[in-house]
């Protein structure tokens, strides 16, 4: 795992030195094209971990206290806010260049850009990622979750700002027309 994560960093920097434009535009540049929301609103829910999602909040949480996330809550927390709230990624990487710790120029664009979909070596921009499921598959007791949100109750938590269905066939339709 650590040799895996080596290698992306090395191969992200690869791409930015070669690359340089991606500090300010995507990788494959038609995907400059898409029309963001940028809701200013939404975004400061996210940023500061209450977007109704435990693990996305989570994420943001431990982001916000230590300057650190996790590399999987990282893409969950980057996927919710490009694809859930069609917020443009150069946001997010903004914000994490601002929060973390371990921030490196070249892994952070790049890691953005595979979570929105138009880096090198991006997910599909249909790969929206449940947040919902992500936690039951990674933390289905709940213990990441109760460690960076202590009062956390599952049935009385705040309701997610965007339903995922919607956001999964907003953002989809939204990067097909700007694709085509």
């Amino acid at each position: 795992m650590f040799l895996s994560e080596l290698i992306w960093r090395d191969f992200f920097s690869q791409i930015l030195f070669h690359f340089p434009r991606v500090v300010t535009e995507s990788f494959k540049k038609q995907y400059d094209f898409i029309v963001w929301e940028n809701d200013q609103d939404l975004f400061e829910k996210w940023c500061i971990g209450e977007t109704g999602y435990p693990i996305v909040d989570a994420g943001i949480k431990q982001l916000n206290q230590t300057g650190f996330m996790h590399n999987r809550v990282r893409m969950i927390v980057a996927s919710f806010l490009v694809k859930h709230l069609l917020i443009d990624w150069r946001w997010g990487e903004a914000y994490f260049a601002e929060k973390l710790l371990d921030y490196d120029l070249a892994s952070n664009n790049g890691n953005w850009q595979w979570a929105a979909g138009c880096g090198c070596d991006a997910a599909p921009y249909f790969r929206v990622f449940n947040p919902t499921i992500q936690q039951e598959k990674f933390d289905p007791d709940f213990k990441y979750i109760r460690k960076w949100i202590p009062d956390f109750d599952s049935k009385n938590y705040i309701k997610p700002i965007v339903e995922h269905k919607f956001a999964r066939d907003r953002i989809i339709k939204r990067f097909k027309t700007a694709l085509s």
